[in-house]
């Protein structure tokens, strides 16, 4: 019987899925992305989730095996030990504030044909998705022989941060924000964000008066639009502020940005050089978030 775990990265838009075989070995095939439904109710939201699970495990192409465990990264608040959601407020997942999802999910699960291949001690957890995606790059990279703490930032939606230390997450320290977040840590006229986010970036374009979409402010700053060129300046000052202040306490040895906007980082990259601080500390780009999040899931996986 071979063995797999499922690994599940859960956004506002897209969750995206993937399969581990009992090696280690991530495989490519399974890699999948779903609709998240995120804005729906809460039987639809969890009807989905559990169809993803199904299809998911569809996506194996082996006649002999079992599922022995199944892993989320989710965005918080989020109560993590007992599978409580707690995100409200933000245009996402609303509908299931306090619901728990992981006895829901498995009661859906116990209908389903495809629950026989669900090993009946499989492990099912939920953990904070920023932290997973921290620890699947300081694994991918083995960072751990190198240096002894990073930051670990995602921007997307809004800013996702994991305080690492010595393979630990660090939540609860006098030299982090609480719970590691910073996303809402007060930040010029609101919090962070508002500002280092897709939305930050159309709300500064609205101001400036540039195109009202990331692929056409592309566009204009690569014609040598200034406007174009202001905003994502403007940007990386606002970047380099947030570095310059989160620093100050944690002094990380290195810092690693995932996330939609990691991948328009040299269009703000000049902006918030200028601005920075400490323009020794090495900054890392990570190629694929997703990846290095379903790394983070089967490495904490790997500690049941």
């Amino acid at each position: 019987m071979n063995n797999y775990f499922l690994a599940f990265d859960v956004g506002g838009q897209f969750i995206k899925g993937g399969a581990f075989d009992q090696r280690g070995e991530f495989i490519n095939s399974s890699f999948s992305f779903y609709p998240a439904k995120s804005r729906k109710n809460a039987e639809v939201i969890l009807d989905n989730l559990t169809n993803i699970i199904c299809n998911q495990i569809n996506r194996i192409l082996d006649e002999n095996y079992l599922i022995k465990g199944i892993g989320f990264a989710f965005p918080g608040p989020f109560d993590y030990e007992n599978g409580i959601c707690y995100v409200k407020g933000v245009d996402k997942y609303n509908s299931i504030y306090g619901v728990n999802i992981q006895k829901e999910i498995l009661e859906r699960l116990s209908k389903r044909r495809i629950f026989n291949q669900i090993s009946r001690d499989a492990i099912f957890f939920f953990q904070n998705n920023v932290s997973m995606f921290a620890m699947g790059e300081w694994k991918n990279r083995e960072l751990d022989s190198i240096i002894n703490r990073g930051l670990f930032l995602t921007l997307g939606n809004g800013v996702g941060s994991a305080f690492l230390e010595n393979n630990t997450i660090i939540t609860d320290r006098y030299d982090v924000p609480p719970n590691g977040w910073i996303y809402n840590l007060s930040f010029h006229d609101s919090i962070i964000d508002d500002y280092l986010s897709h939305r930050g970036i159309i709300r500064m374009a609205k101001e400036i008066g540039v195109a009202e979409n990331i692929d056409e402010i592309i566009e204009k700053y690569e014609l040598g639009d200034y406007k174009a060129i202001e905003l994502f300046n403007k940007f990386g000052h606002y970047f380099s502020e947030v570095l310059t202040t989160t620093n100050k306490e944690f002094k990380p040895d290195v810092i690693v940005i995932g996330g939609e906007l990691a991948k328009i980082f040299n269009y703000y990259e000049s902006g918030l050089m200028e601005n920075y601080d400490d323009k020794k500390m090495p900054i890392m780009l990570s190629k694929q978030t997703e990846l290095s999040t379903f790394k983070g899931l089967f490495e904490h996986y790997k500690r049941f």
